[in-house]
Formats: structure tokens, C-alpha cells, sequence
């Protein structure tokens, strides 16, 4: 006769049994949800990818101000030692870090799309392949957009220094204005013409060119049209 299980024997291939078709039922359901997921995470791939060419394009349009402002005023790396320069240096070297990142989230975008097909083969590929670089993708992104912001805080830092710069030379020509005129008064007309002469070489941003020609015109009239 053939021997029987004992109870514990029979029990254990049960237990056995029931734990292979719960994993195979496990397994397809995880297959099952991802398969529903993958057009959620599809969309959320787009999204990112939507991000990642409008961060492109934001930089593309920084570079080209930037090389624009560099041609129309080439003398900008040689004047304003000050904070000018400065914070000009740090836009330079943040606009550097933000190609950089640019380049980095576009390979990994290139990574994770693969092809440009939406059928469930691409939808499933993508999917896997966004699960694993999501989390560094989504960092990638927030660093990227803090670059961003730190670059608009250089902006008006420039801003700044530059209204600060001009500022100091509409002063230093209203000095230059008022020595002027002081000497008009109390001079004559020929230290008057030379005091012009010494001064016109001084240059100004604005208005030194109107108060000459106004100075020219005071010089030359004779006195009885004077007073």
C-alpha cells in the first residue's frame, strides 16, 4: 500500500499551492495597473518634457539678450568696475550652469521617450523608464527653475548697479555744469571759452551737449544782448 501524507505534509503543498497562485495573480494585477497607468504616466512624461523645452527655450532667449547686449555695447566689459561688472560675471556663469542643466534634463528626456509612438509597447517603455528616472528628473527640473530664479535676482541687481552708475554721472555733469556757469558769471567770455573747451571734453551721459551749444550762444552775444 502506498503510504499517505501526514496531515503537515499534505498542509504545506496546500499553503504552497495557494502562494504560487497568489503571486501569479499578484503579478498580474501589478501588470494590470500599470497597463491602466501607462496613459496617466504618459501624460505626465509629456508634461515634463513641455517643461524641459520651455526652460530650453527660456534659456535660448537669456543667451541672446545677453550676446545681443555684449554687441550693441562691447565697451560694457571695460567700464563699471564696480558692482557692474560683478553681477555681470555672475549672469554669465549662471546662464553657463543653466545651458548645462539644459543639456542634462534633454538627454535624459531623449532616455525616457525613446520613440515618438503612443502604442502600448511605447506606453509600457516609457513607463518603466520614467518609474526609475522620475524622482531625478523632478529634481533636475526644481534646480533648473531655482537657476531661473537666481538669474532674474542678477537681473535686477544689474538693474541696480547700472541706475546707481548713472546716476553718479549725471551728478558728476551737473558738477561739471554748475562749474560752468559759476565761471560764466564771474569770468568773462574768454575764460568763459576756455573754461568750455577744458570741460566739453568731459563725458556725460545725457545733456552736456545742450548746455554747450546753450553756453556757445550765451558766449557769443554781445553784451548789450546779454543784459
Amino acid at each position: 500500500m502506498a503510504q499517505q501524507d501526514s496531515p503537515l505534509s499534505i498542509a504545506a503543498s496546500i499553503t504552497g499551492i495557494l502562494t504560487f497562485v497568489a503571486a501569479v495573480v499578484a503579478g498580474f494585477y501589478a501588470h494590470a495597473v500599470s497597463l491602466k497607468n501607462a496613459i496617466d504616466t504618459q501624460a505626465e512624461v509629456s508634461s515634463a518634457l513641455e517643461k524641459i523645452d520651455f526652460l530650453e527655450t527660456e534659456t535660448n532667449m537669456l543667451n541672446n539678450a545677453y550676446l545681443a547686449s555684449q554687441i550693441r555695447h562691447p565697451e560694457r566689459n571695460k567700464y563699471g568696475s564696480g558692482d557692474f561688472k560683478y553681477f555681470h560675471g555672475l549672469y554669465g556663469q549662471s546662464l553657463e550652469r543653466m545651458r548645462i542643466k539644459d543639456r542634462e534634463l534633454r538627454k535624459t528626456a531623449t532616455l525616457i521617450a525613446g520613440s515618438s509612438r503612443y502604442d502600448k509597447v511605447s506606453r509600457v517603455k516609457s513607463a518603466a523608464l520614467w518609474m526609475t528616472a522620475r524622482d531625478r528628473v523632478h529634481k533636475a527640473i526644481q534646480e533648473r527653475k531655482a537657476e531661473s530664479s537666481r538669474i532674474f535676482q542678477i537681473q535686477l541687481a544689474i538693474l541696480s548697479a547700472k541706475i546707481d552708475e548713472l546716476s553718479y554721472h549725471q551728478n558728476h555733469h551737473n558738477v561739471t555744469c554748475s562749474i560752468i556757469v559759476e565761471e560764466l558769471e564771474l569770468g568773462g567770455s574768454q575764460t568763459s571759452s576756455q573754461t568750455c573747451e577744458r570741460y566739453v571734453s568731459v563725458r556725460s551721459f545725457f545733456l552736456l551737449e545742450i548746455h554747450v551749444s546753450q553756453l556757445h550762444i550765451y558766449i557769443s552775444k554781445s553784451p548789450r544782448e546779454k543784459y
